[in-house]
């Protein structure tokens, strides 16, 4: 390789580097610029769902109707186990097919998951817990594969 940049011209040698520079540059474009771009895109894009899918769901929470309980005096209080209270909660609901686990985390946490259980029904179960006193620590949704329903997981805790 020595013996044949040797033989070339000044000229010749600078074309060649000029030729390299040229393939750097665009090597560099190709492999490192444009996949970035592309990915800023692709998370700008997953954002501005993400928002439309909240500014939704805040707006499906503002259609829940209050005072949804039984009694008609507001959410029951509760009593008893945290266990034996959500369970009541689900069968109120009409839950009782789609909640496949529950588990007490000590005396005041409990988790579940659903599974193909409505959106709205999901809501109005949580707005119904929330509103007896116990807080939504941490909720994951994942669409399902028909349209409005959802599978879940949530974490109560008693406030």
């Amino acid at each position: 390789m020595a013996e044949l940049l040797a033989r070339y011209s000044q000229r010749e040698k600078m074309i060649v580097a000029l030729a390299l520079l040229v393939m750097l540059v665009i090597g560099a474009h190709a492999l490192v610029v444009e996949p970035y771009l592309e990915r800023v895109a692709a998370l700008q894009d997953e954002i501005e769902q993400q928002r439309e899918d909240l500014n939704w769901m805040r707006s499906a929470v503002a259609r829940i109707p209050v005072g949804d309980s039984p009694a008609g005096s507001g959410a029951d209080p509760i009593s008893g186990t945290l266990a034996n209270f959500i369970d009541q909660a689900v069968r109120r609901q009409g839950l009782t097919g789609q909640l496949s686990q529950m588990s007490p985390v000590g005396d005041d946490e409990i988790r579940m998951r659903f599974s193909e259980v409505d959106f709205n029904r999901l809501v109005t179960f949580i707005a119904q817990v929330n509103s007896s006193g116990l807080e939504v620590k941490d909720v994951r949704i994942s669409p399902a594969d028909k349209p409005g329903i959802t599978d879940s997981s949530l974490v109560l805790v008693r406030r």
